[in-house]
């Protein structure tokens, strides 16, 4: 019987791509649906960066640094034995 039909190779190429284009129907589908809402997600994602960008920037970390070591060194060590 295989014989008289030839290969299932073509078959399987056929069916692959059948799947192939379902899957690609259901992105589209899905993008088309959740479009809106993954782009404002994407969005108020990319501004809470930048506004966390913008505090690491404004941050003066020698200060922050020494301010730390002056009050470790001024008996605030929270319980340390000198």
């Amino acid at each position: 019987m295989q014989r008289k039909f030839g290969s299932r190779k073509g078959a399987t190429f056929i069916e692959y791509a059948l799947l192939a284009g379902l899957v690609a129907i259901v992105v589209a589908a899905a993008a088309m649906f959740f479009g809106e809402d993954l782009k404002g997600l994407f969005v108020t994602t990319g501004d809470q960066t930048t506004n966390v960008k913008e505090s690491v920037q404004k941050v003066d970390l020698k200060s922050t640094i020494d301010n730390a070591n002056s009050r470790s060194s001024s008996g605030g060590g929270g319980g340390q034995n000198p």
